[in-house]
């Protein structure tokens, strides 16, 4: 198992810890059991993070996806579609434009519960002491989704832990040697939307959101810990590696599916 994590290790590991585990110690592809669908829109959003980073990049990301992005007739497959209207779309957003300059793409590092962190600012503007996240989103910037773990309906933004995201960012530039970094930084999620004609926001989280947040990362890296130490990983058995790994021993009730 891994003893740095990030964002995105301790989401995978708090939806199920044995997915995650297997994951790390290579025992289980995640990415392959995806779709080709999904994968064309990971893809898709990795190009609009490019076409903001910086043209080199940009020029890169073409260069390496070219058979990602292109049908065989040479027409752009529909999800680049979609990502080419985005940026179309942020490009001239006044305020995604007036914000969003800085430092792009930048690595951070710290330590949260003892255990090593990293991640990506996709834009540190330090004239405003803000950080930029841009997030892509399937329909409205107001919709809502279901948390199983909650058996209810919320915000995206909660559905898919983004505030955990912005709160172990923000501790982990509050760390940073930099004295200008060495704050509470605000985040600012940029929301725009897939649909025919893209909306966007720039979405503030209140900082006692915040701070609940990382006490809530604190707990799930707690967890973690436990595992690290020999704990069993707990199994959600409903992810596609507890679906292909399970072994039925006894019957279930009706009563508990309802």
């Amino acid at each position: 198992m891994k003893k740095r994590l990030s964002f995105s290790s301790l989401k995978a590991f708090s939806e199920c810890e044995a997915e995650a585990v297997a994951v790390m110690r290579g025992e289980w592809d995640r990415q392959a059991t995806f779709p080709p669908s999904t994968i064309e829109a990971m893809n898709a959003g990795s190009y609009v993070h490019k076409y903001f980073e910086s043209e080199e990049a940009l020029n890169e990301f073409k260069k390496e996806h070219a058979s990602d992005m292109f049908t065989k007739k040479g027409t752009l497959k529909s999800q680049f579609q979609i990502a080419e209207k985005i940026v179309k779309a942020l490009d001239k957003d006044p305020l995604f434009k007036a914000i969003y300059q800085g430092s792009k793409e930048l690595e951070i590092f710290g330590k949260i519960q003892g255990i090593e962190f990293h991640g990506f600012v996709d834009c540190l503007n330090l004239e405003r002491n803000i950080f930029i996240d841009i997030k892509t989103v399937r329909g409205s910037i107001k919709d809502r989704e279901w948390l199983e773990s909650e058996h209810r309906r919320v915000h995206w933004i909660e559905a898919r832990k983004y505030l955990w995201q912005m709160a172990i960012y923000q501790e982990l530039l509050r760390q940073s040697d930099d004295e200008k970094r060495g704050k509470k930084i605000s985040p600012v999620i940029y929301a725009v939307t897939k649909e025919t004609f893209p909306d966007s926001a720039g979405i503030t989280v209140p900082q006692d959101w915040l701070d609940d947040s990382l006490v809530t990362v604190c707990e799930a890296i707690d967890k973690y810990i436990e595992v690290l130490n020999g704990r069993m990983p707990n199994r959600c058995e409903r992810c596609n590696y507890c679906k292909a790994t399970k072994r039925n021993l006894s019957t279930i009730s009706y009563s508990d599916l309802i």
